[in-house]
């Protein structure tokens, strides 16, 4: 899960919520938050407005996220922050481990805990009742995977690479990638990839 890093609200505080919409879209790419698939997106309420109404229209509780994750399994399940980590404030990449088969494990860590809950959630593994997110990891992976080796023959260039991985799984191509410095450099672009939380990674 790619972790982001929240940048001053660039807008006067609106009317309603949809209207952050654009501005999340600039400061995080267009990628879901938890799934990190390019999807239809919503604008997302970290803490549900149902428990929290006050803050319908807080810059600091809004993400993006695709009505799978959003709609579908987080809802407003979570009343508050407490007991989960979360993108643009925790780092959620090396809370998991991407395996090629497209499961996500849960990384041994402080975080563990935190980061299951979170993982429950959105349902971040789907295997056993939608498969939607495991098919599309582990397809990417594949597809990682073999530009990889063409990278590493001279017959995919960063570029190509750049361009692949913006179609969606950011934390895949991360993990394929990570012993290719260039291509890690890129990926944590904010040309390429708007909002990524550099400060986690060396």
């Amino acid at each position: 899960m790619r972790p982001i890093k929240r940048p001053a609200c660039p807008i006067a505080r609106p009317a309603q919520y949809k209207a952050y919409l654009n501005p999340l879209r600039q400061a995080f790419g267009t990628y879901c938050s938890y799934c990190e698939r390019r999807d239809k997106l919503d604008v997302e309420h970290v803490v549900p407005t149902s428990h929290q109404p006050a803050l319908e229209l807080d810059w600091d509780n809004l993400l993006l996220g695709c009505p799978r994750c959003n709609r579908d399994f987080k809802k407003a399940k979570n009343q508050t922050r407490a007991g989960y980590i979360w993108p643009d404030t925790d780092d959620t990449f090396h809370a998991f481990e991407y395996l090629p088969d497209g499961r996500v494990n849960v990384a041994i860590g402080p975080m563990n805990q935190s980061a299951a809950a979170l993982a429950d959630l959105v349902k971040l593994n789907d295997a056993a009742f939608q498969a939607v997110l495991n098919l599309g990891r582990r397809d990417t992976f594949k597809i990682a995977e073999r530009t990889l080796v063409h990278y590493q023959n001279g017959i995919a260039n960063l570029d190509d690479v750049i361009l692949l991985a913006q179609q969606g799984f950011w934390s895949v191509w991360l993990t394929v990638f990570a012993a290719q410095p260039a291509v890690v450099s890129a990926m944590l672009d904010p040309i390429h990839f708007p909002g990524t939380a550099r400060r986690y990674f060396p």
